[in-house]
């Protein structure tokens, strides 16, 4: 069996490393293997971060219903979960209380004029 060790995770840097630093970082344990995957759904989640930006400067496209803005928090949603999975007590406890995964998965679309 593999064996686990400690790794620091800046999800807006998008990146894992294996010392911390002063950056916003959360903890997280797992093999290299596990720690590998994460640092896939963080590279996905800049490619989709880059593909977001092309739409960003276009004063009448909505960032709402928009492709690639549902890739990323998709995309975003993967990683929290992935980091909640690994996280230590402290990064889990972080995550709940900031109920991220809760607000990314509830996009608010119950409002008028966000009808599909």
């Amino acid at each position: 069996m593999a064996e686990k060790q400690t790794y620091y995770v800046s999800i807006s840097g998008k990146r894992v490393e294996p010392e911390p630093s002063i950056n916003d970082q959360l903890t997280v344990t797992g093999t290299r293997e596990e720690i590998n995957e994460l640092q896939q759904l963080l590279d996905q989640i800049q490619k989709d971060d880059e593909q977001t930006q092309f739409r960003a400067p276009i004063p009448y496209k909505s960032a709402d219903h928009d492709k690639a803005t549902d890739k990323f928090n998709e995309d975003i949603i993967k990683v929290y979960h992935a980091v909640y999975r690994l996280g230590t007590d402290i990064t889990r406890d972080h995550i709940r209380q900031m109920n991220i995964l809760n607000k990314l998965e509830d996009t608010d679309y119950n409002y008028p004029g966000y009808e599909r």
